[in-house]
């Protein structure tokens, strides 16, 4: 990645606040079941430090039980994400579970040392589909973010992933794209069912100040390991 750029990441699309300003509002939009290995892109990412991504939004359904047949005993919430290692680029931060601002944009934890999981995507370890993770890459006055390392994932780079019940779900990297903006909704990223993934996101450039910041965002995919 070249010189990093610093400022304040404005929280954009459902994912806002991590990349930069991601205008780009999936709400509504099907979005493409992900084919991560097909989609492999190890060159270089290209240069800039924000984040922005948008997600479409989603409003759970819990589905009722036929009528007379007895209820069932509610089932025992997933254990929620609460830290993301990747040890061979030294990285290791807590993570926030985050939703959605009443505007339909994801909410980012303004401390780019910190991460969001978001909640609407599925819980890692628990199924398939794919897993949000969206961090900023800088921030004014505070330096660069926790995934300002995340364009030299390599295939293969194992990540760790601590839940809060004490258990841990690791996952390799299989893919590494550059994304415009205006495309992540129908890149996979926010999938709900295939092979279960961990997608982590941040900003990539190019870097326009007069053009809404970053440009592009950088899509990391890490497929889950089996026990």
């Amino acid at each position: 990645m070249g010189k990093p750029r610093t400022g304040r990441v404005k929280a954009l699309g459902l994912i806002a606040g991590l990349f930069g300003a991601f205008a780009a509002v999936l709400s509504g939009v099907a979005l493409r079941p992900a084919e991560p290995n097909a989609a492999a892109d190890f060159g270089s990412p290209g240069t800039g430090t924000g984040t922005t991504v948008t997600a479409e939004k989603h409003t759970p359904t819990v589905p009722q039980p036929p009528a007379g047949e007895p209820r069932s005993a509610p089932a025992r919430p997933p254990a929620l994400p609460e830290s993301i290692s990747i040890p061979r680029l030294g990285v290791r931060a807590p993570v926030d579970s985050v939703g959605v601002t009443p505007d339909g944009q994801v909410v980012v934890p303004e401390d780019p040392d910190r991460l969001g999981w978001y909640r609407f995507s599925p819980a890692p370890g628990t199924g398939g589909g794919s897993s949000v993770i969206v961090g900023h890459v800088d921030a004014m006055g505070r330096g660069l973010g926790v995934l300002a390392v995340l364009g030299e994932a390599r295939e293969g780079d194992r990540v760790l992933l601590g839940r809060r019940d004490g258990t841990e779900v690791t996952y390799r990297v299989v893919a590494r794209r550059t994304i415009a903006k205006t495309a992540l909704g129908e890149s996979g990223a926010f999938r709900r069912d295939g092979e279960p993934v961990l997608t982590l996101i941040t900003c990539v450039g190019p870097y326009l100040p007069d053009g809404g910041g970053y440009q592009n965002n950088l899509v990391v995919t890490a497929a889950e390991v089996p026990r």
